[in-house]
C-alpha cells in the first residue's frame, strides 16, 4: 500500500524521508513516495484513495487550494481557509486536512522557542500555505497579523475569510509596493515559494527591524534561502521550515494511522532526515 506527496514542483520534498522512517517502525507495508503531478490529473489521484488503491496522500504547491473540489468533506479549519495538505479516508468519506498551522505553532514553541502572546506578525504570501497556516496562529494569543501579497485581490479575499472566523488579534494589509517592514513586527514569515530557487529574491527591507525579531522562510530547502541568508547580514535570528515540516507531518500521520508521534519520534526524524 502506498501514500504520496504530490505537488509541482516536487524533487526538492522531504517528506518521504520523514514518513518512510516512521513507517518502517510502525507501518512497515506502507511506502510513501513522490508524484510530480498536472493538475488535470488530480481527480484520478483521488479516485485512487476512494477505491483503497493508496491510504491517502499529501498536497503541496500549488494544489492545496484546487484539490478541494475534488474532496467529499473538509475538516473545519480547511471550510474556513480553502486550503487542503492532507487528504485521508475516513468512513468512506473523502476528507481534507490541513496541518500546515499545527506544525507551525508547534515549530515555533519547540525549535524557536517563541512565546506567542501579545506579539506582532508579518506574513508575506496569501496562497495556499498563508491561508495553512493562519487559522491556527489567529487562535493564538497574538496582537496582529499583517498580510503582504502581490495580488491586493488575493490578499483583502484571505482577510475577508479570516474575519468571518472567531478571532481576537488584529488583520491587516500591507501593500506589496511598500518593501520596509516596520519595526513592531516580531516575527515575519515567508510564505511563498520565492526561494525554492536561489535566483528568485523577495526584495524587503529588514533594515528597521528590532534584532530580536524572528525571520521564519516555510522553505526547508535549499537550507538558507536567500530570505534568510538577508536576515543574517541584519543579525537576525532565521528560521527554515524544517521544523514545521516534520510537525506537520506527524499531524497528518496521526490522520492516516490514528497513532500520535512522540516528541522522540519528531526529534528522530529531524535528525536523521536534515541531519541535525
Amino acid at each position: 500500500m502506498k501514500l504520496y506527496v504530490i505537488g509541482n514542483p516536487i524533487k526538492h520534498s522531504k517528506s518521504p524521508n520523514i514518513h518512510n522512517l516512521w513507517l518502517k517502525k510502525y507501518n512497515p507495508k506502507v511506502i510513501y513516495e513522490k508524484k510530480l503531478l498536472l493538475e488535470k490529473y488530480l481527480s484520478s489521484i483521488v479516485t485512487q484513495v476512494r477505491k483503497g488503491e493508496c491510504l491517502g496522500f499529501n498536497v503541496t504547491l500549488p494544489f492545496k487550494t484546487k484539490i478541494l473540489r475534488y474532496l467529499d468533506c473538509y475538516e473545519e479549519n480547511v471550510e474556513r481557509i480553502k486550503a487542503a495538505n492532507t487528504i485521508y479516508m475516513k468512513q468512506d468519506k473523502i476528507f481534507g486536512a490541513n496541518t500546515d498551522g499545527m506544525g507551525l505553532v508547534k515549530s515555533l514553541k519547540y525549535e524557536v522557542k517563541m512565546n506567542l502572546n501579545n506579539i506582532r506578525i508579518f506574513i508575506i504570501g496569501a496562497g495556499g500555505a498563508a491561508r495553512g497556516i493562519l487559522l491556527e496562529l489567529i487562535k493564538q494569543p497574538i496582537r496582529e497579523i499583517c498580510i503582504c501579497n502581490r495580488s491586493d485581490i488575493n490578499a483583502k479575499k484571505l482577510q475577508s475569510d479570516l474575519s468571518l472566523c472567531s478571532i481576537n488579534c488584529q488583520v491587516t494589509l500591507q501593500k506589496w509596493q511598500k518593501k520596509i517592514i516596520s519595526k513592531k513586527y516580531d516575527l515575519i514569515i515567508n510564505t511563498t515559494s520565492y526561494g525554492l530557487s536561489m535566483r528568485e529574491r523577495l526584495n524587503f527591507d529588514f533594515s528597521v527591524l528590532k534584532r530580536n525579531t524572528i525571520v521564519y522562510d516555510l522553505i526547508y530547502n535549499p537550507v538558507e534561502t536567500n530570505f534568510l541568508k538577508k536576515a543574517k547580514r541584519f543579525n537576525l535570528k532565521g528560521y527554515n521550515g524544517e521544523g514545521m515540516l516534520v510537525r506537520q507531518a506527524a499531524e497528518s500521520f496521526a490522520r492516516w494511522f490514528k497513532k500520535h508521534l512522540s516528541e522522540k519520534d519528531i526529534n528522530e526524524a529531524k535528525k536523521v532526515v536534515f541531519k541535525k
